[in-house]
């Protein structure tokens, strides 16, 4: 839950961060941002008061000179100095025409060209209140603290959840190494253990019956002997006849 509400902070400040860049990287030459066929403009003061709330942003949409008629709401840019505008709202009393130089009249001693044009009033949106927020944002310090600063601090921290986790996969690699060599170093002491003990149990031969010999008694080797002699004479008794 909470990783998920980070994500969507970071997606929301993200989007907030690069609406910032682009309109302040599509400023125009009236120091006002201009995107998408629209003028951005943040009501600064209570000039455009009643009618715009000081605070609020307006969307000015482009027209062409074709589409304004006298009687219309405009927008101008009123020259201050060489450098400075201001928006106003003026109602269109007539227009003239030279060439492509188009003059809008909105008073009897007032009137200005086509480049000053930005708008009608009708075409306008208008966003209440956040006109403030956007102010900041694109002042010289708030985009530096409330985007650059903190784009760098997000940055940051992102590298270094990066380095904690290739640590804690390197630790855990390394404890998974460390268990297979303990696992391997048991199995070769089994090994060595079985051998030990195969080794050290005595081998039993098998023995040889002892043979069994007949002994003679001296009494039966006189007998046979005896025997042998008395045949021998008889042999040779038969044999003289």
């Amino acid at each position: 839950m909470k990783k998920a509400l980070g994500t969507i902070l970071f997606v929301i400040y993200a989007i907030i961060a690069i609406t910032v860049t682009v309109l302040l990287l599509s400023y125009n030459d009236y120091n006002n941002s201009q995107l998408g066929g629209y003028t951005v403009y943040i009501v600064k003061d209570d000039s455009l008061e009643p009618k715009f709330k000081q605070g609020s942003i307006l969307l000015i949409k482009s027209t062409s000179d074709k589409n304004v008629q006298i009687g219309d709401e405009l927008f101008m840019y009123k020259v201050i100095n060489s450098q400075e505008y201001e928006v106003i709202d003026t109602t269109l009393k007539a227009k003239t025409q030279q060439g492509r130089h188009i003059t809008y009249i909105v008073d009897e001693d007032e009137s200005y060209a086509n480049d000053y044009f930005i708008g009608r009033v009708s075409d306008t949106v208008v966003i209440q209140g956040w006109g403030y927020v956007l102010n900041l944002l694109e002042s010289k310090w708030g985009y530096l603290f409330c985007v650059v600063v903190v784009s760098l601090l997000l940055f940051l921290q992102e590298v270094f959840e990066l380095a904690m986790e290739i640590k804690f996969l390197g630790e855990q690699k390394k404890k998974t190494k460390a268990v297979e060599v303990k696992s391997e170093e048991i199995d070769d002491e089994d090994v060595t253990e079985k051998t030990k003990k195969t080794e050290s149990k005595p081998v039993h031969k098998k023995t040889a019956a002892p043979r069994t010999t007949t002994h003679k008694t001296s009494a039966e080797s006189k007998k046979t002997a005896e025997h042998k002699t008395t045949t021998k004479k008889k042999t040779t008794k038969e044999e003289n006849k």
